[in-house]
């Protein structure tokens, strides 16, 4: 029982005599032969000479066409390295096969082919791979197919003219070979050449095992690094570095999808590639520029435009304007100075002995350096450089799984920049310890500048509430009793929350009871807040007002830039007056009213009139003098209700003046 394969329109006779067992043999004519029952073996290669001829025509599938004219080329070489470089469009190779007087089922396995093509058998038309239509996008399928062959369960010995029609996209023809790429091509049992196509696929698949897992490694730590910015949102170093880590692993998915399945076509896929490689590169600019705290100068912005920008000439291949090594080419050129600035600065400080650069530079240069070589070396050969375009992208052969280049250098690249992030969160933790410690002795000392109890004054109901925006903040007030039975209320605010505004506070309240001893005029005890307050403020804006009640119910106020206070709902009018501080020898106005029994006044700081609602609206003046005739927990409570961005102060005094023994005799 023979089976044999041939090349070229020869009697079947001749061909069962001139059969080489095993390997393909040819007669002096160039007729090559393939024989699969010699020894028994089940299956034989099909790697050898088949027939080519460029061109299209129906008719060249058929069994009788005559094709002895054509010429012989290898079928694990891509046309292009025998003799027709640079050429795209249609092709066809013919081969035929002598089958034995078998009931077996037989099949022919064929490697990968650019772009597309259909395979015929006695003129019918049995499978295909990827598109030949002139059209469509071009796509590359490179797993290996197999195809039952029509005759395989013919009774008596029969020969099967094999014809394959290739389309090869003129869009790669100056740069990648068509046909077949790398034989392997087989010929034998159905089941034993399924099977042989399946081993092969998975084959395939095992060689991006590392890319998988690198992919699903950057997509959980990268949603890691995101979910800490969420927790600190201030520190964008990690969204940025969770950026370039979600965009490294859809790129790595999407070279898996392509390179297994032939999806998504080859210029979507160029377009979504070049996509992720732009944000990878734009992200990390934007990670070493916030941790090694670099000035985003016109270069600086230049160079993250151009990278952004290196995506959109990939398009420019597909109508025709320009070649694919041109726009190749263009898109490296665009992406190449984000790399070259990222290893400059780097090695700017590295020599300048800065840690973070140190850190960071053999990770960098890893995975950029490797970038810029393998685009270069693609880009050149592109050009017609006898190069191998995959010099950087030949895996290394490790037990059990093999490794590419550019997937070991990111994981050198993820390993270091993950120790670099923790310890830089371990240092900003301490940080924040150190802070926190700082910010508890504030609030401490914060804690004895607002008084806790509002002191009990005969002919006075008081009410008073603090709501700092932060631990500790930069409102004040003082409440003081004086020597002829009346009360002083200082009303304050210094601009900014926090820490700084606390310790301005401490500064202020100080000088205020260091002044009281000497006057309680509220005008003077502005004036000598001003004059202490010279050249101390560091350059925060402090407000202050000074109220003095006597016990008949005179009422002598005077500010300093603060809000004037509401008397029984309506706002007291009050000169304008320059903040404590701004500038030397200020002075003060004191504006004098009387008191009714009865009579209430409500001293605000601008945390109530600014708190601000979530679509943006302010409180404003009018909404705050409608809340004045409430308590004052619950004029605070509506400010942050509706929106708290500022310290919130709110005291409250009503004059109830306390009759004299002889009045009420």
């Amino acid at each position: 029982m023979w089976l044999v394969v041939a090349v070229g329109a020869v009697a079947p006779a001749a061909l069962f005599a001139e059969v080489v067992p095993g390997v393909a043999g040819h007669k002096p004519a160039g007729v090559a032969a393939f024989n699969l029952e010699q020894d028994r073996l089940p299956m034989a290669s099909l790697d050898g000479e088949w027939r080519f001829h460029p061109g299209d025509d129906p008719q060249w599938a058929g069994a009788d066409f005559d094709d002895s004219s054509w010429p012989l080329l290898k079928s694990d070489r891509p046309w292009s390295e025998q003799g027709y470089a640079r050429m795209g469009g249609y092709a066809w190779y013919r081969f035929r096969l002598l089958l034995p007087d078998s009931d077996k089922a037989y099949s022919i396995g064929l490697g990968y082919i650019l772009t597309g093509y259909q395979v015929y058998e006695d003129g019918v038309l049995v499978g295909s791979s990827g598109s030949t239509d002139l059209n469509s996008m071009p796509s590359a399928n490179f797993n290996y197919s197999s195809y039952p062959v029509i005759a395989g369960r013919s009774a008596g010995p029969r020969t099967v003219v094999v014809a394959i029609r290739v389309y090869h996209s003129p869009i790669w023809a100056s740069y990648e070979g068509g046909g077949p790429q790398l034989g392997g091509n087989l010929v034998g049992l159905a089941s034993l050449v399924g099977t042989e196509a399946q081993h092969r696929v998975w084959r395939r698949k095992l060689i991006f095992v590392d890319l998988y897992a690198y992919s699903i490694a950057a997509t959980m730590i990268g949603m890691t690094i995101f979910g800490l910015f969420l927790f600190r949102p201030k520190e964008r170093e990690y969204l940025w570095f969770s950026v370039v880590l979600i965009s490294q692993a859809v790129d790595a998915a999407l070279n898996i999808v392509h390179q297994l399945y032939a999806f998504p076509v080859i210029p979507i896929f160029d377009l979504l590639d070049g996509t992720c490689i732009a944000v990878a590169q734009v992200a990390l600019m934007l990670f070493l520029t916030r941790v090694m705290q670099l000035e985003r100068n016109w270069i600086w912005k230049t160079i993250v435009g151009m990278a952004a920008l290196s995506p959109l000439f990939v398009p420019l291949y597909w109508p025709g304007w320009i070649s694919v090594p041109v726009s190749a080419l263009i898109s490296v050129v665009f992406v190449l100075p984000s790399s070259l600035w990222m290893l400059g600065v780097l090695i700017r400080g590295t020599w300048r002995r800065e840690l973070t650069a140190r850190l960071l530079l053999i990770p960098v240069l890893a995975v950029q350096g490797l970038y810029v070589a393998d685009n270069v070396v693609v880009a050149l050969y592109q050009f017609g450089v006898n190069i191998n375009p995959q010099f950087f992208e030949i895996p290394f052969l490790t037990i059990p799984y093999s490794v590419h280049e550019s997937v070991l250098a990111n994981l050198v690249f993820l390993l270091a920049m993950l120790g670099f992030l923790i310890r830089r969160f371990t240092i900003g933790r301490q940080r924040e310890e150190r802070l926190e410690g700082s910010l508890e002795a504030a609030r401490q000392v914060q804690s004895l500048l607002v008084p806790e109890v509002i002191p009990q004054i005969p002919g006075f109901w008081l009410d008073c509430v603090y709501r700092p925006a932060e631990s500790v903040g930069g409102d004040f007030f003082q409440i003081l009793p004086i020597a002829d039975g009346g009360l002083l209320v200082v009303v304050g605010d210094v601009a900014g929350k926090g820490l700084p505004a606390a310790m301005m506070v401490s500064m202020v309240v100080g000088a205020l009871r260091a002044e009281v001893t000497h006057t309680t005029d509220p005008a003077r005890l502005l004036s000598a807040l001003n004059e202490r307050m010279v050249g101390r403020s560091m350059s925060s804006l402090t407000t202050c007002l000074c109220a003095v009640i006597s016990r008949e119910g005179l009422l002598q106020i005077s500010t300093a830039g603060h809000l004037p206070p509401y008397r029984n709902g309506e706002e007291v009018p009050l000169p304008g007056a320059l903040p404590l501080g701004m500038l030397p020898g200020a002075t003060y106005e004191t504006v004098r009213y009387h008191l009714a029994c009865g009579d209430r006044l409500v001293f605000l700081s601008d945390g109530v009139v600014e708190a601000r609602s979530q679509t943006g609206a302010l409180l404003g003046f009018e909404s705050s003098r409608a809340l004045t005739n409430l308590p004052a927990a619950e004029i605070a409570d509506a400010a942050v209700r509706f929106g708290q961005e500022d310290d919130i102060t709110v005291v409250t005094v009503a004059f109830c003046p306390v009759m004299a023994p002889a009045e009420t005799a």
